[in-house]
């Protein structure tokens, strides 16, 4: 039955407060003085009432009460029942509950302050109420009514902030946001009704002909829209009408005259029409999509986007610029020309066969070529330098065949490239579905379509590319586009960047488990680390019969304060007995971890054993526990992408690199040494048969900043101290007797050594609540090993708890003590 209840848990939340608010509503808007009450008496129990006697009591009372701002109750209300049928949790033991009590005090006290005597309800409840009267009497006793106005003003703002979570930007920005909504559905509309009367004139001359006349033209055009109906790509600006080689000309003459429009929807001018009407004779067997890119506009946040978790607050898209106001149209006699040259140099090589449709995209335009019977596909593959030279195309690639399909691509880049901006993507729906736990923003398909996609499902990545590809900045964007799903609550961070450039921007901001790691060797023992904590999450799952993160956090999110309590003290006890950390297991909810690696080869070249021992290892098995890889390098050499490390990691993506061998190593198939620069990229994931062309997004630095700054200014990183301990001791051990020894590093030297700053940092610590090493290396300036080592003499001396996992260790003594 708990199942059952969990499921329908949200629907019954809801109903329960719809149920409550329309209670409550109807009975105070049914309120009549001369019912029975508290405050009057009546004959019987027959009441006007619409919730009968028990409204009329409760009416009463809330009136006489709190006056008319009692209604802000009943808004409230049905603000829950919204929350909880959305899903969003609904917590009654917050301090929203009282924040919304006092404001609306303070609000009863603000309308009596400026009608002190009107009543309503046939003189019988003051506006205010009597909470209303006796606050205003005070406050207007000591303040006098200016004073009073102007507490009471701001008291009443701040508890508005505080109930609804809203800051007063925030709720600028909402109303901004919904005014140019609403402008731009007036606009959009305007712009429909006048397309629709040059419609309708420009089918005007079609009238005088004849059914008979016009038969042979319609019924293919007719078809055609038929299948631009039914093709749901046309929604997204990219159809593609597929017309028979013979009926062609007739096709294009019909929908001319039709029409006489344009690829954008509007009518074509005089000297256009002549210029369509010259070209027809050369136009070949190919439809042309009519792809443009959509007119720049405010980007605004899903409604269904997080603003605060936890203690957090989320970032807004208004920290990354908005596009510019640019549209790339495409030149439709342009594709025509490349199609037309393009058959008539595979007709050269004695390859015959029709391009049947093109489709353009923000970087390339695919031409799909249908061969003949007698054909070999290979031989069309071998001609792609030729038709490179022949298109002058920067780029030419050549998929062979299109999986699912009779035909073959050939991809050719556009004279002019659409930027794809990140923002856009972030604004798309699915990046904020429930379903997408670690959403990676790929950018846009040959198409145009936007594509984001799940790290849990790949579940690690490799990333290649050279230098101007796009890598770097795809890798940003990646974390970028985390840090706008996930607090620190719910995802952690390692970041390894021996360049000590790319991933600098994200140095400070509290995700990180870790300070940012530049020395190779040093990354070493981070993920050494990393195979330690996934096997203690194992541990942790086992225990509680969970098979993957997500139930291990659903399972401990329902322990009681009492069930939490024993678990701690086994820890407790495992911790006393000297036990080995891997016998301790996690009891609260585990965050997300994924390990971020700039210049994977400058790793590989360091220790390759061990790297690739342990990036393997993780690989094979990290994946259920929540630790994922993003491993990125310069050259994909055999020598750093070794046949393990492919084996274990499905999800690729390749930039631009030198080689068809670099190519091959990373997607075992050619064509990414014919890629773009600037992030044009083949994607291939686990079950792909081909690699995919996608368009990745661009970020400028400043919006980069802009999104650390946000997440910096809200906290300081809480290093984990099991890791800096790691990190911190990892140079003073070899690898193979940290191995042995089952620990993370080396011993800390000098521990019954007398520190100069002992008595400073007592005196200190004696008045905190809680202190761990990396509060104390912050606070004082000092290395971890030295900090560590003041936290192990005070919990000998008894000045600190025993250690508890990463959370900070209770401070034991007072400074009164001291």
């Amino acid at each position: 039955m708990s199942a059952f209840f969990k499921k329908f848990k949200n629907d019954v939340k809801a109903i329960a407060f719809l149920g409550v608010a329309v209670f409550i509503g109807l009975a105070l808007l049914s309120y009549n003085p001369k019912d029975p009450s508290f405050n009057s008496l009546a004959k019987g129990l027959m009441t006007l009432n619409y919730c009968g006697i028990v409204g009329s009591f409760l009416a009463d009372a809330i009136y006489q009460i709190l006056g008319l701002p009692a209604w802000l109750i009943v808004a409230a209300l049905a603000h829950s029942s919204l929350q909880s049928f959305r899903g969003e949790a609904v917590d009654l033991k917050s301090f929203r509950s009282v924040w919304l009590i006092l404001l609306v005090c303070s609000l009863s006290a603000l309308v009596t302050v400026y009608w002190p005597q009107m009543k309503v309800f046939e003189n019988q409840i003051y506006l205010g109420g009597l909470m209303g009267v006796g606050l205003s009497a005070a406050l207007i006793k000591a303040l006098n009514s200016v004073g009073t106005q102007v507490l009471l003003w701001a008291v009443s703002l701040m508890l508005a902030v505080f109930c609804f979570e809203l800051s007063l930007q925030d709720f600028t920005e909402t109303i901004s946001d919904r005014w140019h909504n609403m402008m731009g559905r007036l606009q959009k509309s305007y712009k429909n009704a006048q397309f629709f009367e040059k419609r309708v004139d420009a089918k005007k001359p079609v009238a005088s002909k004849t059914v008979a006349e016009m038969a042979p033209a319609l019924i293919p055009v007719v078809q055609a829209k038929e299948n631009k109906r039914s093709d749901a790509a046309f929604e997204k600006n990219t159809q593609t009408l597929e017309f028979d080689e013979a009926d062609n000309k007739t096709i294009a003459k019909a929908q001319q005259t039709e029409l006489d429009l344009d690829d954008s929807g509007e009518p074509l001018s005089a000297h256009q029409q002549d210029d369509t009407e010259t070209s027809d004779d050369n136009d070949q067997a190919v439809a042309v999509s009519a792809y443009e890119p959509p007119a720049r506009r405010k980007v605004i946040m899903p409604t269904r986007a997080p603003k605060r978790v936890a203690n957090w607050n989320m970032p807004k898209l208004s920290l990354l610029e908005d596009p510019p106001l640019s549209r790339i149209k495409i030149d439709e006699k342009e594709i025509r020309r490349k199609a037309d040259i393009t058959l008539e140099k595979l007709k050269q090589f004695d390859v015959n066969g029709a391009i049947v449709a093109a489709k353009p995209g923000p970087a390339v335009t695919m031409f799909e070529f249908k061969p003949n019977a007698d054909v070999r596909v290979n031989k069309v593959t071998e001609l792609a330098d030729d038709l490179a030279l022949a298109l002058s195309a920067e780029s030419l690639r050549i998929i062979a065949p299109i999986p699912g399909r009779d035909v073959i691509g050939i991809e050719t880049s556009n004279a002019q490239r659409e930027t794809v901006y990140l923002k856009d993507l972030l604004a798309d729906e699915s990046f904020w579905s429930d379903e997408m736990k670690l959403p990676i923003a790929l950018g846009k398909q040959s198409n145009g379509e936007p594509k984001i996609v799940d790290l849990r499902k790949m579940p690690h990545l490799l990333i290649a590319g050279t230098t101007g590809s796009g890598k770097s900045v795809f890798t940003v964007a990646t974390i970028t586009g985390f840090l706008f799903k996930h607090s620190p609550k719910t995802l952690k961070m390692i970041l390894v960047d021996p360049k000590q450039v790319d991933l600098a921007a994200f140095a400070d901001i509290p995700h990180l488990i870790m300070p940012p790691i530049r020395d190779p060797k040093k990354a070493v023992f981070a993920l050494r680390w990393a195979v330690k904590e996934m096997e203690k999450r194992y541990k942790s799952m086992s225990k509680f019969g969970a098979r993957n993160i997500e139930q291990f956090n659903e399972a401990v999110g329902k322990l009681s304060a009492e069930n939490l309590s024993d678990h701690e003290k086994i820890n407790q006890e495992f911790e006393n007995q000297g036990a080995m950390k891997l016998e301790q297991y996690y009891y609260t909810q585990q965050p997300y971890i994924v390990i971020a690696v700039e210049e994977f080869g400058d790793l590989m070249a360091v220790d390759k054993q061990n790297v690739e021992q342990n990036i393997v290892r993780l690989a094979q098995m990290a994946r259920a526990c929540g630790i994922h890889l993003m491993l990125a390098m310069q050259s994909p050499r055999k020598e750093v992408v070794t046949g393990l490390i492919k084996t274990n990691i499905p999800g690729r993506i390749s930039f631009k690199v030198a080689s068809k061998m670099d190519s091959r190593i990373i997607l075992d198939e050619q064509g990414a040494e014919r890629l773009l620069a600037q992030g044009d990229m083949l994607v291939i994931s686990a079950g792909a048969s081909k690699a995919v062309r996608h368009h990745g997004p661009y970020l400028k630095e400043s919006e980069i900043n802009n999104v650390a700054k946000f997440w910096s200014d809200q906290g300081e990183p809480e290093f984990d101290p099991i890791a800096m301990r790691a990190l911190e001791g990892g140079p003073s051990a070899t690898g193979a007797g940290a191995e042995a020894g089952g620990d993370y590093g080396g011993e800390l030297d000098g521990s019954d050594e007398y520190d100069e700053r002992y008595d400073e940092i007592l005196a200190w610590a004696a008045s905190q609540k809680a202190i761990s090493a990396s509060l104390i290396q912050r606070r004082f300036k000092l290395g971890y090993p030295r900090a560590a080592r003041l936290i192990e003499i005070f919990e000998r001396e008894g000045v600190v708890g025993p250690a508890n996992g990463s959370k900070p260790r209770p401070v034991l003594v007072s400074s009164h003590q001291g």
